[in-house]
């Protein structure tokens, strides 16, 4: 090649160059917004979850169809229509989470933790969960941490097995639940919320997979009620911590190296509603953002008849209302609600059906629960974790006077059932290590706690017997929880212990079990939903019937015992959707962002 065209070239390429610099840098994409329908005949789960796949073409959500069973829906972002995963139906949804590579979702099924891919098939069991599961992460490593009800988070490897605590609540600082985890870039620290009894304790932390239970730092990252989640950007070291506080949502660049906040929040929309912990939020890995408005739909408790057909209402429209308990006449009902005053926490309510009121019946900042009534209705026991744990509390149910301590150990401890001849109380010990136990209280003379039963397994829903001298109950040990029946005999360490057989009654699986009142039928809820009746004799020897279903239970948003039945077995108090819950759109934003420019 000749000099001359060796320049030319030289000048073309120079002459190119100045060109592009002069043209202007492309324009950074903007957000795209639409908004995504239930379909018809469908509603929502009460709890409102759902979730964004990590790649963001899909969103998952729970809701019933036809059918009136609740169950995970999957939405492509490039369909119109959603399609539900069959075998994905719980007895409630709170919030599930996918697998790092869009094929799973991982979901609470009531008792067992399973997971379930999107193309379809059966749902596979994962672990047990000795209380309901609250949101959860998954890492590229198989590890899976799942929020827990009643204690700290756990942790279980994505092919199954044992559980095995990963952090362990904090007394001293009023704490009650670790939930909501969500791991950070390089799959071994996590944020996760703790909730405290006193507000100024409740807030975002951050966790190690590396670290022990007792030794995880409990340094407040940001204050919230709700779980907050984290959001990759292109620079691998800086991210944006997504949570909302009142309703807003706000976006906090995160140094994912020094493990902290860095500069000032910015606000991406307003009135996000919320359901207990966790907010109507979730986020892809590149750039998706949905969410939905205003708050879960409302409850109340509801009377049904044998034929499930609806009799009348027993309470007013409420948020969330659940662990109701009739009083032994018929005429009261103690029931949990969320206290819609200040911080997210439980109180018990006592319900006048011929009056058609409503009374609080505890107070201050701590969570109280699991109202048992004494056999002529005069005193209530219930759970209360003011000192720490769930303790045991009296107190007169005419409010007379303050509660008093029943019974305080490091355990938390739930009440289910006081015997009609008032001697005795059952009640279940939640304990991460050991599982659910069950435990006998008598409330004469030393008062000293006896175990009724300890195995590795989980029992719980202890029910007496209207004589007192059996108990229904849910145990796990066939690999699904199944109500059985024991003898219960005070003046026979052996019989309290738990010995002396055992029968089964459900068929199928089954849980919440309720005694008629003249011990000739019990009453379940079947893992199809239904409530389940067994003629059941006791003379000269215990004798089950075959299981007959009744009726199709309505929905709730919890997994707590949600129903009690009238002595004659003929009226059914359930927690129900109050009314047709409105269908809020969930709101979807692509290159979210490039909000934060504006």
């Amino acid at each position: 090649m000749s000099t001359v065209g060796t320049a030319a070239l030289a000048f073309a390429a120079v002459y190119f160059a100045f060109l592009h610099f002069r043209e202007k840098p492309p324009v950074p994409a903007e957000p795209v917004r639409f908004q995504i329908l239930l379909p018809e005949k469908t509603a929502s789960a009460p709890s409102g979850a759902f979730a964004l796949s990590p790649d963001g073409r899909q969103l998952a959500y729970a809701a019933a169809g036809s059918d009136g069973v609740d169950r995970l829906w999957v939405r492509d972002r490039d369909s119109l229509e959603a399609r539900p995963l069959f075998g994905s139906e719980s007895p409630a949804f709170i919030p599930f989470f996918w697998s790092p590579d869009n094929r799973f979702i991982a979901f609470d099924a009531g008792g067992k933790l399973k997971r379930i891919a999107i193309s379809g098939g059966p749902a596979e069991p994962v672990c047990d969960l000795t209380s309901y599961g609250v949101g959860g992460a998954w890492n590229h490593d198989g590890v899976l941490i799942v929020g827990n009800g009643a204690g700290g988070l756990i942790r279980v490897s994505e092919a199954g097995g044992p559980t095995s605590p990963l952090t362990v609540l904090d007394p001293s600082r009023g704490e009650t639940h670790h939930l909501l985890p969500a791991f950070l870039p390089d799959g071994r620290h996590f944020l996760y919320l703790r909730v405290s009894t006193t507000p100024d304790n409740s807030g975002i932390s951050i966790g190690s997979l590396d670290a022990k239970p007792e030794e995880q730092s409990s340094k407040q990252l940001l204050a919230t009620r709700y779980g907050a989640v984290y959001v990759p950007s292109a620079d691998p070291y800086l991210g944006h911590v997504l949570f909302v506080r009142d309703g807003t949502l706000f976006a906090q660049p995160f140094d994912a190296r020094r493990l902290e906040l860095v500069g000032e929040p910015a606000v991406l929309a307003e009135g996000l509603g919320t359901f207990l912990d966790f907010a109507f939020l979730s986020a892809s890995t590149n750039g998706v953002l949905a969410y939905r408005t205003g708050g879960v739909s409302p409850e109340q408790l509801t009377w049904y008849d044998r034929q499930g057909k609806i009799l009348g209402m027993a309470s007013e429209p409420s948020a969330l209302e659940f662990l109701p308990r009739l009083s032994p006449d018929g005429k009261h009902a103690a029931v949990s609600r969320i206290d819609s005053q200040g911080p997210s926490r439980e109180v018990v309510w006592l319900l006048d059906f011929s009056r058609g009121t409503s009374t609080r019946f505890t107070f201050g900042s701590s969570n109280a629960q699991n109202a048992v009534w004494s056999p002529d209705g005069n005193r209530i026991i219930f759970a209360s974790d003011r000192d720490g744990s769930m303790n045991l509390y009296q107190k007169l149910a005419s409010g007379a006077k303050d509660e008093e301590l029943l019974l305080k150990s490091a355990q938390a401890k739930f009440p289910t059932s006081w015997s009609r001849n008032g001697r005795f109380l059952l009640y279940t010990v939640v304990d991460p290590k050991t599982k659910a136990d069950m435990w006998v209280l008598p409330l004469e003379g030393d008062k000293k706690p006896l175990p009724f039963l300890r195995t590795e397994f989980n029992e719980g829903d202890g029910q007496f017997s209207p004589d007192s001298h059996w108990v229904a109950y849910t145990s796990d040990e066939s690999g699904r929880y199944e109500i059985y029946v024991r003898p219960f005999s005070p003046d026979s360490s052996a019989t309290v212990s738990g010995a002396g057989g055992k029968w089964q009654i459900s068929n199928g699986g089954g849980t919440e079990p309720h005694w008629r009142a003249d011990g000739r039928q019990l009453y379940y809820i079947g893992t199809d939903g239904k409530v389940i009746a067994v003629e059941v004799t006791t003379n000269p020897a215990f004798q089950a019937g075959v299981p007959t279903g009744l009726f199709q239970a309505p929905a709730t948003a919890t997994t707590a015992t949600r129903w009690d039945v009238t002595g004659d077995g003929k009226r059914f108090l359930f927690v129900a959707r109050a009314i047709q819950p409105t269908q809020t759109p969930f709101t979807v934003v692509l290159n979210w962002p490039s909000l934060l420019r504006k």
